[in-house]
């Protein structure tokens, strides 16, 4: 990404993804536009670190971004103790109350695992290019967070019988 033109290019791939990812993590598709349009900025300020090798790919790179932001900006609103409880994600009938509640309890990386791997489909070369993690050590968590999450919901489920 070297013109205005590749960063359009990007823009218009990538932003419908990042929204939802985003949206899925912050909990809010306000603050997911925000680390969207961060994302965007800190890819372009930020251009010449995107290999060109082969070794990197631009939706992994985003991705990476996109996931470093939005968990500074938990950070930065659980230091403000100003977190609200996440909006239900209105523009995915997808994702249930129970569902988006369940997963508002898991750690952020087990979030963003389960959400690249259901929602978006990424594969764990991809994921670990974004987490700079070893592909077995995401696999793992995602296989954890799966688990936690189906007793979550079951849990959710004897609680209104």
């Amino acid at each position: 990404m070297q013109t205005e033109q590749d960063l359009e290019k990007l823009v218009h791939t990538h932003t419908a993804a990042l929204l939802r990812y985003c949206t899925g993590l912050l909990g809010s598709e306000a603050d997911a536009q925000d680390a969207v349009q961060q994302t965007f900025i800190k890819a372009w300020q930020n251009r010449h670190t995107l290999r060109r090798d082969g070794t990197d790919n631009e939706r992994a790179w985003l991705y990476r971004i996109a996931y470093r932001t939005a968990l500074d900006m938990l950070r930065a609103a659980r230091r403000a103790a100003a977190y609200p409880t996440p909006e239900p994600l209105e523009q995915d009938p997808g994702i249930s109350e129970e569902l988006r509640s369940a997963l508002d309890t898991l750690k952020p990386l087990d979030r963003a695992l389960v959400l690249e791997r259901v929602l978006d489909g990424l594969d764990y070369k991809t994921l670990a290019q974004i987490h700079a993690r070893p592909a077995g050590y995401l696999r793992t968590r995602y296989n954890r967070a799966k688990k936690q999450l189906a007793e979550r919901l079951k849990e959710g489920e004897s609680d209104d019988v």
